[in-house]
Protein backbone atom coordinates (compact mmCIF):
# COMPACT_ATOMS: atom_id res chain seq x y z
CA UNK A 1 0.00 0.00 0.00
CA UNK A 2 2.57 2.32 0.86
CA UNK A 3 4.40 1.84 -2.52
CA UNK A 4 1.60 2.78 -3.97
CA UNK A 5 0.86 5.92 -2.25
CA UNK A 6 3.94 6.72 -3.27
CA UNK A 7 3.83 5.64 -7.26
CA UNK A 8 0.70 7.92 -7.56
CA UNK A 9 2.46 10.62 -5.41
CA UNK A 10 5.33 10.42 -8.06
CA UNK A 11 3.17 10.49 -10.84
CA UNK A 12 1.26 13.26 -10.05
CA UNK A 13 4.57 14.94 -9.49
CA UNK A 14 5.78 14.01 -13.13
CA UNK A 15 2.34 15.46 -14.38
CA UNK A 16 2.60 18.61 -12.28
CA UNK A 17 5.61 19.03 -13.56
CA UNK A 18 4.96 18.45 -16.71
CA UNK A 19 2.35 21.35 -16.82
CA UNK A 20 4.66 23.56 -15.50
CA UNK A 21 6.95 22.97 -17.81
CA UNK A 22 4.07 22.93 -20.97
CA UNK A 23 2.86 26.32 -19.61
CA UNK A 24 6.72 27.54 -19.33
CA UNK A 25 7.23 26.58 -23.17
CA UNK A 26 3.82 27.71 -24.57
CA UNK A 27 4.42 31.50 -22.60
CA UNK A 28 7.93 31.44 -23.61
CA UNK A 29 7.76 29.91 -27.21
CA UNK A 30 6.17 33.24 -28.27
CA UNK A 31 9.38 35.34 -27.29
CA UNK A 32 11.68 32.53 -28.05
CA UNK A 33 10.02 32.59 -31.48
CA UNK A 34 10.67 36.49 -31.64
CA UNK A 35 14.22 36.01 -30.38
CA UNK A 36 15.17 33.63 -33.20
CA UNK A 37 14.09 36.24 -36.16
CA UNK A 38 15.42 38.87 -34.55
CA UNK A 39 18.82 37.10 -34.36
CA UNK A 40 18.14 36.32 -37.95
CA UNK A 41 17.50 39.97 -38.64
CA UNK A 42 20.14 41.69 -36.54
CA UNK A 43 22.91 39.10 -37.91
CA UNK A 44 22.04 40.18 -41.48
CA UNK A 45 22.40 43.77 -40.48
CA UNK A 46 25.27 43.71 -38.89
CA UNK A 47 26.47 41.83 -41.85
CA UNK A 48 25.88 44.25 -44.17
CA UNK A 49 27.29 47.08 -41.77
CA UNK A 50 30.28 45.14 -42.19
CA UNK A 51 30.54 44.53 -38.10
CA UNK A 52 29.17 40.89 -38.49
CA UNK A 53 30.45 37.50 -37.01
CA UNK A 54 31.21 36.72 -40.55
CA UNK A 55 32.40 40.01 -42.63
CA UNK A 56 31.92 39.79 -46.32
CA UNK A 57 34.57 40.13 -48.87
CA UNK A 58 35.37 43.48 -50.41
CA UNK A 59 35.16 43.66 -53.58
CA UNK A 60 37.79 46.34 -55.04
CA UNK A 61 38.92 47.90 -58.41
CA UNK A 62 41.65 45.37 -58.50
CA UNK A 63 39.09 42.29 -58.90
CA UNK A 64 37.64 44.02 -61.41
CA UNK A 65 40.46 44.41 -63.82
CA UNK A 66 41.78 40.85 -62.71
CA UNK A 67 38.27 39.44 -63.50
CA UNK A 68 37.71 37.92 -59.95
CA UNK A 69 34.87 40.36 -59.20
CA UNK A 70 32.02 38.03 -61.16
CA UNK A 71 31.64 40.27 -63.78
CA UNK A 72 30.64 38.92 -67.27
CA UNK A 73 34.10 39.20 -69.29
CA UNK A 74 34.72 42.76 -71.23
CA UNK A 75 34.67 43.35 -74.98
CA UNK A 76 37.14 45.14 -76.88
CA UNK A 77 41.00 44.91 -76.65
CA UNK A 78 41.60 46.59 -73.25
CA UNK A 79 41.06 45.02 -69.24
CA UNK A 80 37.89 46.64 -67.37
CA UNK A 81 38.75 50.33 -66.28
CA UNK A 82 40.41 50.26 -63.07
CA UNK A 83 37.21 51.57 -61.04
CA UNK A 84 35.17 50.48 -57.71
CA UNK A 85 32.10 48.16 -59.60
CA UNK A 86 28.43 49.49 -58.26
CA UNK A 87 27.11 47.33 -55.33
CA UNK A 88 24.47 46.04 -57.49
CA UNK A 89 27.03 44.35 -59.69
CA UNK A 90 29.17 42.28 -57.45
CA UNK A 91 29.26 42.94 -53.85
CA UNK A 92 25.53 42.18 -52.77
CA UNK A 93 26.56 38.68 -54.15
CA UNK A 94 29.54 38.50 -51.37
CA UNK A 95 27.35 40.16 -48.71
CA UNK A 96 24.80 37.34 -49.26
CA UNK A 97 27.12 34.71 -48.79
CA UNK A 98 28.52 36.48 -45.32
CA UNK A 99 24.62 37.04 -44.06
CA UNK A 100 24.54 32.72 -45.16
CA UNK A 101 27.38 32.46 -43.49
CA UNK A 102 26.31 34.63 -40.57
CA UNK A 103 23.10 32.22 -39.90
CA UNK A 104 25.23 29.06 -39.83
CA UNK A 105 27.42 30.24 -37.40
CA UNK A 106 24.20 31.04 -35.47
CA UNK A 107 23.05 27.79 -35.34
CA UNK A 108 26.56 26.39 -34.72
CA UNK A 109 26.87 28.60 -31.68
CA UNK A 110 23.84 27.31 -30.31
CA UNK A 111 25.01 23.79 -30.93
CA UNK A 112 27.93 23.88 -28.99
CA UNK A 113 26.52 25.84 -25.91
CA UNK A 114 24.23 22.88 -25.67
CA UNK A 115 26.65 19.87 -25.92
CA UNK A 116 30.08 21.25 -25.95
CA UNK A 117 32.11 19.83 -23.79
CA UNK A 118 33.51 20.74 -20.24
CA UNK A 119 30.50 21.45 -18.88
CA UNK A 120 28.79 19.87 -15.35
CA UNK A 121 26.20 17.06 -15.03
CA UNK A 122 23.06 19.83 -14.22
CA UNK A 123 24.18 22.32 -16.59
CA UNK A 124 24.90 20.09 -19.16
CA UNK A 125 21.24 18.64 -19.14
CA UNK A 126 19.65 22.30 -18.53
CA UNK A 127 21.26 23.47 -21.54
CA UNK A 128 20.06 20.38 -23.46
CA UNK A 129 16.55 20.54 -21.98
CA UNK A 130 16.52 24.66 -23.01
CA UNK A 131 17.40 23.62 -26.65
CA UNK A 132 15.05 20.75 -26.64
CA UNK A 133 12.02 22.01 -25.66
CA UNK A 134 12.71 25.97 -26.83
CA UNK A 135 15.25 25.32 -29.76
CA UNK A 136 12.03 24.38 -32.17
CA UNK A 137 10.56 27.70 -31.17
CA UNK A 138 13.96 29.52 -31.81
CA UNK A 139 14.87 27.85 -34.98
CA UNK A 140 11.23 28.14 -36.10
CA UNK A 141 11.44 31.99 -35.11
CA UNK A 142 15.34 32.56 -36.91
CA UNK A 143 14.23 30.52 -40.37
CA UNK A 144 10.67 33.08 -40.22
CA UNK A 145 13.04 36.05 -39.70
CA UNK A 146 15.63 34.78 -42.71
CA UNK A 147 12.44 33.94 -44.80
CA UNK A 148 11.43 37.82 -44.13
CA UNK A 149 14.97 39.17 -44.76
CA UNK A 150 15.41 37.53 -47.89
CA UNK A 151 11.82 38.98 -48.79
CA UNK A 152 12.77 42.35 -48.00
CA UNK A 153 16.35 41.70 -50.05
CA UNK A 154 14.95 40.73 -53.15
CA UNK A 155 12.47 43.62 -53.41
CA UNK A 156 14.95 45.85 -52.29
CA UNK A 157 17.35 44.65 -54.77
CA UNK A 158 14.58 44.16 -57.92
CA UNK A 159 13.71 47.76 -57.36
CA UNK A 160 17.19 48.90 -56.52
CA UNK A 161 18.22 47.19 -60.23
CA UNK A 162 15.27 48.77 -61.96
CA UNK A 163 16.35 52.49 -60.39
CA UNK A 164 19.54 51.47 -61.54
CA UNK A 165 19.14 50.21 -64.73
CA UNK A 166 16.79 53.24 -65.75
CA UNK A 167 19.05 55.60 -65.12
CA UNK A 168 22.15 53.65 -66.90
CA UNK A 169 19.64 53.81 -69.96
CA UNK A 170 18.74 57.16 -69.52
CA UNK A 171 21.92 58.38 -69.03
CA UNK A 172 23.73 56.41 -71.93
CA UNK A 173 20.23 57.38 -74.62
CA UNK A 174 20.57 61.03 -73.63
CA UNK A 175 24.45 60.75 -74.30
CA UNK A 176 24.33 58.64 -77.67
CA UNK A 177 20.99 60.85 -78.92
CA UNK A 178 22.49 63.74 -78.71
CA UNK A 179 26.19 63.22 -79.80
CA UNK A 180 24.39 61.86 -82.88
CA UNK A 181 22.53 64.71 -83.69
CA UNK A 182 25.84 66.24 -83.66
CA UNK A 183 27.92 64.08 -85.13
CA UNK A 184 30.33 64.07 -82.60
CA UNK A 185 33.29 61.56 -82.67
CA UNK A 186 36.95 61.96 -82.02
CA UNK A 187 39.75 61.73 -84.21
CA UNK A 188 43.59 61.66 -83.32
CA UNK A 189 45.76 63.97 -84.91
CA UNK A 190 48.59 61.86 -84.02
CA UNK A 191 47.60 58.54 -85.37
CA UNK A 192 44.79 60.03 -87.04
CA UNK A 193 42.74 56.67 -85.67
CA UNK A 194 39.16 58.17 -84.94
CA UNK A 195 36.81 56.54 -82.28
CA UNK A 196 33.03 57.00 -81.28
CA UNK A 197 34.44 57.07 -76.99
CA UNK A 198 37.56 58.21 -76.35
CA UNK A 199 39.69 57.38 -73.27
CA UNK A 200 39.71 59.57 -70.56
CA UNK A 201 42.54 60.30 -67.95
CA UNK A 202 41.90 60.32 -64.20
CA UNK A 203 42.82 63.87 -62.87
CA UNK A 204 44.21 62.69 -59.64
CA UNK A 205 45.93 58.93 -60.07
CA UNK A 206 46.01 59.62 -64.00
CA UNK A 207 44.41 56.18 -64.71
CA UNK A 208 43.57 55.72 -68.15
CA UNK A 209 39.54 54.31 -68.19
CA UNK A 210 38.93 53.40 -71.90
CA UNK A 211 35.11 53.15 -71.47
CA UNK A 212 33.49 56.31 -69.11
CA UNK A 213 30.04 55.38 -70.15
CA UNK A 214 27.52 55.02 -68.17
CA UNK A 215 27.20 50.68 -66.99
CA UNK A 216 28.47 48.07 -64.38
CA UNK A 217 30.70 50.58 -62.92
CA UNK A 218 28.36 53.44 -62.08
CA UNK A 219 25.22 54.98 -63.63
CA UNK A 220 25.63 58.69 -63.36
CA UNK A 221 28.97 58.55 -61.28
CA UNK A 222 32.11 56.29 -61.42
CA UNK A 223 34.63 55.83 -58.57
CA UNK A 224 38.16 55.48 -59.72
CA UNK A 225 40.27 52.81 -58.05
CA UNK A 226 41.99 55.88 -56.31
CA UNK A 227 38.67 57.41 -55.19
CA UNK A 228 37.99 60.34 -57.77
CA UNK A 229 34.89 60.63 -58.90
CA UNK A 230 34.55 60.62 -62.00
CA UNK A 231 31.18 61.87 -64.73
CA UNK A 232 30.13 59.00 -66.87
CA UNK A 233 29.00 60.33 -69.91
CA UNK A 234 31.06 61.53 -72.92
CA UNK A 235 28.98 64.80 -72.59
CA UNK A 236 30.03 65.76 -68.95
CA UNK A 237 33.56 63.95 -69.20
CA UNK A 238 35.00 66.12 -72.37
CA UNK A 239 34.51 68.99 -69.72
CA UNK A 240 36.18 67.85 -66.93
CA UNK A 241 38.83 64.97 -68.10
CA UNK A 242 41.61 64.76 -70.78
CA UNK A 243 40.88 62.82 -73.56
CA UNK A 244 43.12 60.36 -74.65
CA UNK A 245 43.55 57.96 -77.93
CA UNK A 246 42.12 54.82 -77.42
CA UNK A 247 45.43 53.67 -79.95
CA UNK A 248 48.50 55.53 -79.17
CA UNK A 249 47.07 57.15 -75.68
CA UNK A 250 48.49 60.60 -76.81
CA UNK A 251 45.78 63.99 -75.70
CA UNK A 252 42.84 64.40 -78.43
CA UNK A 253 41.69 68.04 -78.91
CA UNK A 254 39.62 69.74 -76.55
CA UNK A 255 35.99 68.50 -76.69
CA UNK A 256 36.54 65.73 -78.97
CA UNK A 257 33.88 62.72 -78.64
CA UNK A 258 31.14 65.51 -77.33
CA UNK A 259 31.27 68.44 -80.47
CA UNK A 260 31.12 67.90 -84.53
CA UNK A 261 34.22 66.81 -85.50
CA UNK A 262 34.70 67.05 -89.53
CA UNK A 263 37.76 65.87 -90.93
CA UNK A 264 38.89 67.60 -94.35
CA UNK A 265 42.20 66.12 -95.95
CA UNK A 266 43.54 68.38 -99.07
CA UNK A 267 45.35 66.67 -102.11
CA UNK A 268 46.86 67.23 -105.19
CA UNK A 269 49.78 67.26 -107.44
CA UNK A 270 53.28 68.24 -106.04
CA UNK A 271 53.38 71.94 -105.64
CA UNK A 272 50.00 72.54 -106.63
CA UNK A 273 49.26 74.71 -104.19
CA UNK A 274 47.74 72.98 -101.45
CA UNK A 275 49.42 74.34 -98.53
CA UNK A 276 48.68 77.25 -99.91
CA UNK A 277 45.11 76.64 -100.24
CA UNK A 278 45.08 76.01 -96.68
CA UNK A 279 46.74 78.94 -95.47
CA UNK A 280 44.53 81.40 -97.79
CA UNK A 281 41.31 79.74 -96.85
CA UNK A 282 41.73 79.60 -92.73
CA UNK A 283 42.65 83.37 -92.81
CA UNK A 284 39.62 83.70 -94.76
CA UNK A 285 37.40 81.79 -93.07
CA UNK A 286 38.21 83.19 -89.95
CA UNK A 287 36.94 86.90 -91.23
CA UNK A 288 33.77 84.83 -92.53
CA UNK A 289 33.58 83.61 -88.94
CA UNK A 290 33.56 86.42 -87.27
CA UNK A 291 30.96 87.93 -89.28
CA UNK A 292 28.97 84.85 -89.22
CA UNK A 293 29.00 85.56 -84.91
CA UNK A 294 31.16 82.57 -84.76
CA UNK A 295 34.44 82.06 -82.61
CA UNK A 296 37.55 80.34 -84.47
CA UNK A 297 40.01 79.30 -82.15
CA UNK A 298 43.05 77.00 -82.33
CA UNK A 299 43.06 74.32 -79.16
CA UNK A 300 46.78 73.31 -79.56
CA UNK A 301 49.67 75.40 -79.67
CA UNK A 302 51.10 73.75 -82.95
CA UNK A 303 47.62 74.37 -85.46
CA UNK A 304 47.87 78.35 -83.77
CA UNK A 305 51.48 78.46 -85.00
CA UNK A 306 50.76 77.18 -88.40
CA UNK A 307 48.15 79.42 -88.96
CA UNK A 308 50.16 82.49 -87.55
CA UNK A 309 52.79 81.53 -90.04
CA UNK A 310 50.10 80.80 -93.05
CA UNK A 311 48.50 84.48 -92.19
CA UNK A 312 52.11 86.00 -92.17
CA UNK A 313 52.42 84.33 -95.94
CA UNK A 314 49.24 85.24 -97.31
CA UNK A 315 49.51 89.10 -96.05
CA UNK A 316 53.09 89.57 -96.86
CA UNK A 317 52.69 87.84 -100.55
CA UNK A 318 55.40 85.42 -99.71
CA UNK A 319 56.17 82.13 -101.74
CA UNK A 320 54.76 79.20 -99.82
CA UNK A 321 57.30 76.73 -98.44
CA UNK A 322 57.09 73.49 -99.87
CA UNK A 323 55.31 70.77 -97.38
CA UNK A 324 58.45 67.95 -97.01
CA UNK A 325 58.09 64.72 -98.73
CA UNK A 326 57.85 61.73 -96.59
CA UNK A 327 57.06 63.24 -93.68
CA UNK A 328 53.31 62.51 -92.64
CA UNK A 329 51.28 65.63 -91.85
CA UNK A 330 49.74 66.48 -88.29
CA UNK A 331 46.20 67.98 -88.37
CA UNK A 332 45.58 71.80 -88.19
CA UNK A 333 42.72 72.18 -85.91
CA UNK A 334 40.33 75.11 -85.53
CA UNK A 335 37.68 74.84 -82.67
CA UNK A 336 34.19 76.91 -84.08
CA UNK A 337 31.92 77.63 -81.44
CA UNK A 338 28.79 79.49 -81.34
CA UNK A 339 25.61 79.84 -78.90
CA UNK A 340 23.91 76.47 -80.35
CA UNK A 341 27.07 74.48 -80.60
CA UNK A 342 30.44 73.60 -81.73
CA UNK A 343 32.86 71.93 -83.81
CA UNK A 344 36.01 71.01 -84.71
CA UNK A 345 37.59 71.18 -88.30
CA UNK A 346 40.98 68.66 -88.99
CA UNK A 347 42.53 69.39 -92.25
CA UNK A 348 45.34 67.70 -93.19
CA UNK A 349 48.29 68.70 -95.58
CA UNK A 350 49.78 65.79 -97.32
CA UNK A 351 52.61 66.64 -99.42
CA UNK A 352 52.28 66.11 -103.37
CA UNK A 353 54.72 62.64 -103.75
CA UNK A 354 52.37 60.99 -101.47
CA UNK A 355 49.67 60.63 -104.17
CA UNK A 356 51.56 60.14 -107.36
CA UNK A 357 51.77 56.04 -106.81
CA UNK A 358 49.47 53.69 -104.72
CA UNK A 359 52.51 52.63 -102.50
CA UNK A 360 53.20 56.09 -101.33
CA UNK A 361 49.62 56.60 -99.77
CA UNK A 362 48.84 53.51 -97.55
CA UNK A 363 50.02 55.31 -94.31
CA UNK A 364 47.53 58.21 -95.51
CA UNK A 365 44.62 56.40 -92.50
CA UNK A 366 43.39 60.65 -92.76
CA UNK A 367 42.03 59.38 -95.83
CA UNK A 368 39.89 56.89 -94.93
CA UNK A 369 37.83 58.68 -92.30
CA UNK A 370 37.16 62.26 -94.01
CA UNK A 371 33.32 63.10 -94.71
CA UNK A 372 35.17 65.45 -97.52
CA UNK A 373 38.01 65.80 -99.64
CA UNK A 374 39.32 69.25 -101.48
CA UNK A 375 40.83 68.24 -104.57
CA UNK A 376 43.47 71.01 -105.45
CA UNK A 377 44.19 71.16 -109.28
CA UNK A 378 46.45 73.63 -110.89
CA UNK A 379 45.63 74.99 -114.26
CA UNK A 380 49.03 75.98 -115.40
CA UNK A 381 49.79 71.54 -115.57
CA UNK A 382 46.85 71.04 -118.16
CA UNK A 383 48.08 71.21 -121.50
CA UNK A 384 45.57 73.19 -122.83
CA UNK A 385 46.25 75.75 -120.68
CA UNK A 386 49.89 75.44 -121.99
CA UNK A 387 49.06 75.75 -125.47
CA UNK A 388 47.18 79.44 -125.11
CA UNK A 389 50.21 80.82 -123.15
CA UNK A 390 52.02 81.68 -126.25
CA UNK A 391 54.08 84.92 -126.71
CA UNK A 392 53.25 87.84 -124.29
CA UNK A 393 51.75 85.59 -121.70
CA UNK A 394 55.07 83.16 -121.98
CA UNK A 395 56.22 84.62 -118.62
CA UNK A 396 52.89 84.16 -116.97
CA UNK A 397 53.90 80.08 -116.86
CA UNK A 398 56.95 81.15 -114.86
CA UNK A 399 55.36 83.21 -112.80
CA UNK A 400 52.53 80.74 -111.93
CA UNK A 401 55.25 77.73 -110.58
CA UNK A 402 53.07 75.08 -112.37
CA UNK A 403 52.80 71.57 -110.37
CA UNK A 404 55.01 68.81 -111.62
CA UNK A 405 52.20 66.33 -111.58
CA UNK A 406 49.02 64.97 -113.60
CA UNK A 407 46.30 65.88 -111.87
CA UNK A 408 44.43 62.96 -113.69
CA UNK A 409 46.97 60.66 -112.35
CA UNK A 410 47.15 62.30 -108.62
CA UNK A 411 42.86 62.05 -108.65
CA UNK A 412 43.01 58.13 -109.77
CA UNK A 413 45.59 57.12 -107.31
CA UNK A 414 43.75 58.55 -104.45
CA UNK A 415 40.69 57.09 -105.54
CA UNK A 416 42.04 53.93 -105.74
CA UNK A 417 43.40 54.15 -102.57
CA UNK A 418 39.79 54.78 -100.95
CA UNK A 419 38.34 51.95 -103.03
CA UNK A 420 40.92 49.56 -101.64
CA UNK A 421 40.70 50.30 -97.57
CA UNK A 422 36.82 49.77 -98.16
CA UNK A 423 36.09 53.38 -98.34
CA UNK A 424 32.27 54.17 -100.10
CA UNK A 425 33.37 57.27 -102.05
CA UNK A 426 29.49 56.82 -102.95
CA UNK A 427 28.62 58.72 -99.19
CA UNK A 428 31.47 61.36 -99.07
CA UNK A 429 31.73 64.54 -100.93
CA UNK A 430 34.30 66.34 -102.99
CA UNK A 431 35.56 69.25 -103.52
CA UNK A 432 37.31 70.40 -106.67
CA UNK A 433 39.04 73.62 -106.58
CA UNK A 434 41.19 75.21 -109.22
CA UNK A 435 43.66 77.61 -107.72
CA UNK A 436 45.82 80.47 -108.91
CA UNK A 437 43.06 82.18 -110.95
CA UNK A 438 44.32 85.56 -110.04
CA UNK A 439 46.39 85.27 -113.19
CA UNK A 440 44.22 84.07 -115.47
CA UNK A 441 41.56 87.27 -114.74
CA UNK A 442 42.80 88.93 -117.91
CA UNK A 443 42.52 86.18 -120.22
CA UNK A 444 39.32 85.51 -122.31
CA UNK A 445 39.59 81.75 -122.84
CA UNK A 446 39.19 81.73 -118.92
CA UNK A 447 36.76 84.06 -118.39
CA UNK A 448 34.00 81.05 -118.16
CA UNK A 449 36.39 79.62 -114.89
CA UNK A 450 36.89 83.42 -113.31
CA UNK A 451 33.05 83.72 -113.70
CA UNK A 452 32.17 80.26 -111.84
CA UNK A 453 31.54 78.09 -114.54
CA UNK A 454 34.38 75.33 -113.31
CA UNK A 455 32.74 72.63 -114.40
CA UNK A 456 32.32 73.46 -117.78
CA UNK A 457 36.05 74.96 -118.20
CA UNK A 458 37.64 71.87 -116.81
CA UNK A 459 35.56 69.55 -119.65
CA UNK A 460 36.40 72.59 -122.60
CA UNK A 461 40.56 72.12 -121.12
CA UNK A 462 40.04 68.51 -121.72
CA UNK A 463 39.73 67.24 -118.46
CA UNK A 464 36.44 65.74 -119.00
CA UNK A 465 37.21 62.22 -117.80
CA UNK A 466 38.61 63.34 -114.74
CA UNK A 467 35.43 65.48 -113.85
CA UNK A 468 32.84 62.13 -115.20
CA UNK A 469 35.62 60.33 -112.46
CA UNK A 470 34.82 62.40 -109.87
CA UNK A 471 30.65 62.66 -110.53
CA UNK A 472 30.61 58.71 -110.66
CA UNK A 473 32.68 57.66 -107.37
CA UNK A 474 31.62 60.65 -104.90
CA UNK A 475 28.26 61.27 -103.60
CA UNK A 476 28.60 65.08 -104.40
CA UNK A 477 30.92 66.93 -106.09
CA UNK A 478 31.58 70.47 -106.03
CA UNK A 479 33.47 72.75 -108.15
CA UNK A 480 35.60 76.09 -106.90
CA UNK A 481 37.39 78.52 -108.69
CA UNK A 482 40.15 79.83 -106.11
CA UNK A 483 42.73 83.05 -105.93
CA UNK A 484 44.94 83.39 -102.97
CA UNK A 485 45.38 86.69 -103.32
CA UNK A 486 41.82 88.92 -104.76
CA UNK A 487 39.69 85.60 -102.89
CA UNK A 488 40.87 87.17 -99.56
CA UNK A 489 39.21 90.34 -100.45
CA UNK A 490 35.65 89.95 -98.01
CA UNK A 491 32.56 88.78 -99.98
CA UNK A 492 34.70 87.52 -103.37
CA UNK A 493 33.77 84.50 -105.05
CA UNK A 494 36.91 83.32 -105.28
CA UNK A 495 37.40 83.23 -102.09
CA UNK A 496 39.86 80.27 -100.95
CA UNK A 497 37.14 79.44 -98.01
CA UNK A 498 34.72 78.10 -100.07
CA UNK A 499 35.27 74.67 -100.65
CA UNK A 500 36.11 74.57 -96.30
CA UNK A 501 32.76 76.29 -96.06
CA UNK A 502 31.00 73.79 -98.28
CA UNK A 503 32.29 71.16 -96.45
CA UNK A 504 31.58 72.68 -93.00
CA UNK A 505 27.84 72.78 -93.93
CA UNK A 506 27.71 69.68 -95.06
CA UNK A 507 29.52 68.41 -92.32
CA UNK A 508 26.84 69.27 -89.69
CA UNK A 509 28.42 73.08 -88.92
CA UNK A 510 26.70 74.78 -91.45
CA UNK A 511 28.92 78.44 -91.09
CA UNK A 512 26.36 81.13 -93.06
CA UNK A 513 24.70 81.50 -96.42
CA UNK A 514 26.89 80.23 -98.99
CA UNK A 515 25.70 82.39 -101.99
CA UNK A 516 26.41 85.49 -100.26
CA UNK A 517 30.00 85.63 -101.87
CA UNK A 518 30.12 87.80 -104.97
CA UNK A 519 33.16 89.40 -107.14
CA UNK A 520 34.49 92.38 -104.97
Amino acid sequence: MPYLVLAVAVLLGGMFVLAMMSAVITALSPLVALGGAGSALVVAALTLLGRGPRRPVLVTPDDVVGGTAGMRAQRGPFPRDRAWPGYLVAQWRRDAMAIFRGWGGLVARGWRWAFGRGQLGAQRWFRVGVVVFLGPAFMGGAALGAALGLLLGAVVLLLSWLGWGAAIGIMRGYDNVLRGLRRASASCATCYHVMSVPAYRCSRCQAVHHDIRPGLLGAVWRTCGCGQRLPTTVLRASRRLEARCQRCDQPLRGGSGAVTDIRVPVFGPVSAGKTRLVHAGLVTLRDVAAAEGVRLDFVDETSKQAFEHGEQLITSGADTTKTPAGRLPAAITVQLARARGQALLHLFDAAGEFFLDRDDNSELEFLDHAGGLVFVIDPFTIGWVRDQLGGTLQSRLAEAHPASGDPEQVYHVTARRLRDYGVETGKRALAVAVVKADLLTDVPWAADLCAGAVREWLITAGLDNLVLSAERDFAEVRFFVVSSVLGTRPGHRMTPAAPFRWLLGRGGFPLGDEKKAEPA
